[in-house]
């Protein structure tokens, strides 16, 4: 068996409970607020630190456009300031089409508090994973486990992560099985014509205001596909920069399925919102255009967030932008297609939060070459080619999502495209018990 070393252990009964997956999110509410609310019950179960945690056995991507499987076994504590959470999913088996199976995965994710320490601890276990998309052979892998645990010790952050391994075995057309050696740490070692494995893949970035584990237990890219599988996968994030609210939220410019459901676009452009918000700095991230089996052409695309606060107010918004989308060789062309959610919380009543989706829009369509109005506010068909649907606008608690534009497609596939998505929450949580 293989195991990475841990750079801090968890201390005490804490050390007996990596077996864990978690996400989690919390906030300190600041003297100005409580002054603000001074009668506020606080409680006991609050910290000053913000935790989110997640993870799952494993997850399909590929394609130029990631193609997402979905994740198998998935947990998560969301955002969140309170030790005490506990989440688990477990699945007995799971195939992976045209990959192979999994079988055994449990994820379990937990907020906890050991003295003066306080973290959140995130764990994925999985008896055997059996992979094989070649005639060349099947790659087998017994007992994985991954721990990520990020925390404070009442003085510093500090992020660990653990990863075991029991066994990698290749099994060959013909001929006996072969035991490889295990790699080393973040080392890929190749399967010449199969797959290439990275093994206790981690990051484990920290800074005085918080600190972040990701792990994966393996890393594995077939190489006749160009899909990558990653397994038992475990991530905990904790962060103090939160005075008066806490967000969860994100941006994506291109989602959706094919194939009648089956097929997930995966969400593309991808931003998520941190727990304590971006200190007011504007995060960008982009995409560049991308051809989709030649019957959709996506322009360049880019996702925006935004999230701040002070002892009075939290505010924020995420956009996400998509410059043109092509249907049928310009059948159907859609331009300047703007996704947005804004979102204000003053305190910590219902009343206290405003939201909107203020900046969405959609520029121009093109139907076989004539210009078309396109309302914001109902849905229109063009028979044969696609179902189109402005402004999906949904509340969420403590905020709003926004999908600028869907495509449904008239063609029996099922095809959905959700372009220009954005999603923005942010809540209130409870004061921290003092003494």
């Amino acid at each position: 068996m293989y195991r990475t070393t841990k750079t801090r252990m968890l201390r005490g009964g804490l050390a007996a409970a990596t077996a864990v997956t978690l996400i989690g999110s919390g906030l300190a509410v600041s003297g100005a607020a409580s002054a603000a609310n001074p009668d506020a019950p606080k409680d006991p179960d609050a910290t000053p630190f913000a935790m989110k945690g997640w993870g799952f056995g494993t997850r399909v991507q590929g394609g130029q456009v990631p193609v997402d499987s979905g994740a198998s076994a998935h947990q998560i504590v969301a955002c969140t300031n309170k030790v005490g959470k506990d989440r688990t999913n477990e699945v007995a088996d799971v195939v992976l089409p045209s990959l192979g199976t999994v079988s055994g995965i449990k994820t379990q994710v937990r907020t906890v508090r050991d003295g003066a320490t306080v973290g959140v601890v995130s764990t994925n276990t999985i008896g055997k994973i059996t992979l094989s998309d070649s005639p060349l052979g099947t790659l087998v892998l017994n007992a994985v486990s991954t721990t990520a645990y990020a925390y404070n010790d009442g003085t510093t952050f500090g992020a660990t992560t653990n990863t075991d391994l029991a066994k990698l075995q290749f099994l060959p057309p013909i001929g006996p099985p072969l035991n490889l050696d295990l790699p080393s740490p973040g080392q890929p070692v190749e399967i010449p014509g199969f797959a290439k494995v990275t093994f206790a893949h981690s990051w484990k970035p920290k800074t005085d205001n918080g600190a972040r584990a990701f792990a994966n237990g393996l890393k594995v890219r077939l190489l006749a596909t160009n899909t990558t599988v990653r397994v038992a996968h475990a991530a905990a994030v904790i962060g103090s920069d939160v005075r008066h609210g806490i967000f969860t939220g994100e941006s994506y410019a291109l989602g959706g399925s094919a194939l009648a459901h089956v097929v997930q676009l995966g969400k593309n452009a991808l931003l998520k919102m941190p727990c304590s918000g971006t200190a007011g700095i504007t995060k960008t991230r982009g995409l560049a255009g991308v051809d989709l089996a030649g019957q959709i052409v996506v322009g360049a695309a880019k996702s925006d967030q935004m999230a701040d606060q002070n002892a009075a107010k939290a505010w924020g918004f995420e956009r996400s932008e998509v410059a043109s989308v092509n249907l049928g060789n310009g059948a159907l062309v859609i331009d300047g297609i703007v996704g947005q959610v804004n979102v204000t919380r003053t305190g910590p009543k219902p009343k206290d939060l405003t939201r909107d989706t203020t900046g969405t829009s959609v520029g121009s369509m093109t139907v076989n070459g004539q210009a078309q109005e396109l309302p914001l506010d109902q849905p229109i068909e063009i028979p044969g080619l696609a179902k189109i649907e402005p402004k999906v606008v949904t509340k969420v608690p403590n905020g709003l999502k926004v999908t600028a534009l869907r495509i449904t497609l008239l063609d029996g596939t099922g095809a959905v495209l959700e372009l220009g998505n954005a999603r923005l929450q942010v809540r209130k949580v409870p004061e921290p018990k003092v003494g």
